[in-house]
């Protein structure tokens, strides 16, 4: 069983990082001409550079250097990515880690039940020096 100390370290940790990674998405989100959030799409087939768009602005250019599939794949990446996107998978990481953070007050089973799932989650954080599983690779 995880005590409720290193399952609230471990909450602590994960809202600073999702709370860095919701302001770096805020950025990446402004639109141009203070229009809103913008939806990413790719530029339409036949126009004269592969890239991602929002509205009629094109935000950025796709050259890899490797040919048109794998400029497709990387423009398609990056669609995929979108704030609007991030910023609801965020939204959804925060619910999970207050869930955690609840029952770890109540339900020890629940807890180490949802702590799996978010450290499943964290990993990607793990080179963090503030990571508190540091040494528990």
């Amino acid at each position: 069983m995880t005590d409720w100390a290193t399952v609230h370290a471990w909450c602590e940790f994960l809202r600073a990082r999702i709370a860095e990674e919701q302001w770096a998405v805020g950025g990446a989100a402004s639109a141009p001409h203070g229009t809103g959030v913008p939806v990413w799409e790719l530029t339409e087939a036949g126009a004269a550079e592969l890239g991602v768009r929002a509205g009629d602005d094109v935000l950025l250019t796709v050259r890899t250097g490797r040919g048109p599939w794998a400029d497709l794949v990387v423009a398609e990446h990056l669609v995929r990515a979108q704030p609007r996107r991030v910023h609801a998978d965020l939204t959804a990481w925060v619910n999970l880690v207050d869930m955690l953070d609840y029952w770890a007050t109540f339900d020890p089973v629940a807890t180490n039940e949802l702590l799996t799932v978010v450290l499943l989650f964290a990993d990607r954080y793990r080179d963090h020096p503030d990571y508190p599983g540091r040494g528990q690779r």
